[in-house]
């Protein structure tokens, strides 16, 4: 009798021993594959913060941010030595970078309240960026009818400078 009850438990044992394991192999390769799918995204930040740092002088950084029409462009915000707050923006290439200081243009949210006055149904993204050699918002966003839209806003004075609707 003591034999059959061994027998029905052990069963029992190694069926929750192999659901458990199942689920770690389960989150060990979501874990893997979440790492990998970011660490483009993760490689040009860090690659942009010390080209921005290095060129830029910063001393400091808080965003960044990422574009890509024509060029990709990288952008990073932060504070630099003489304690001024700019935007660098760094080319893929890393060659020619742009400082800019926060103060000489629009913001970024000053330029997501225009878009909003538009009334999209979602804004996708807002970055700084270069457009024709000058510095640039771009935003892009989803029309009421769920249609692409890009907006470039120069940074110097808000005016737009390029609308591209219902892609």
């Amino acid at each position: 009798m003591r034999q059959q009850y061994k027998r029905q438990r052990r069963p029992r044992h190694w069926v929750l021993l192999t659901i458990l394991l199942v689920i770690l192999v389960v989150l060990i390769s979501a874990g893997v594959m979440i790492n990998k799918a970011t660490k483009p995204l993760s490689q040009a930040r860090v690659h942009a913060e010390t080209v921005a740092k290095d060129s830029g002088h910063l001393t400091s950084t808080q965003d960044f941010y990422w574009t890509n029409l024509n060029t990709t462009y990288y952008t990073v915000s932060g504070q630099n030595k003489a304690k001024q707050k700019v935007y660098v923006i760094v080319p893929k290439t890393g060659k020619k970078v742009t400082v800019l200081k926060q103060t000489d243009g629009i913001s970024r949210n000053t330029v997501l309240q225009q878009v909003w006055k538009r009334n999209p149904k979602k804004v996708l993204s807002a970055a700084l960026s270069i457009f024709n050699g000058k510095p640039v918002w771009q935003v892009s966003y989803l029309n009421q009818s769920g249609k692409l839209c890009y907006l470039t806003y120069q940074y110097s004075n808000g005016k737009v400078l390029q609308q591209i609707a219902n892609i």
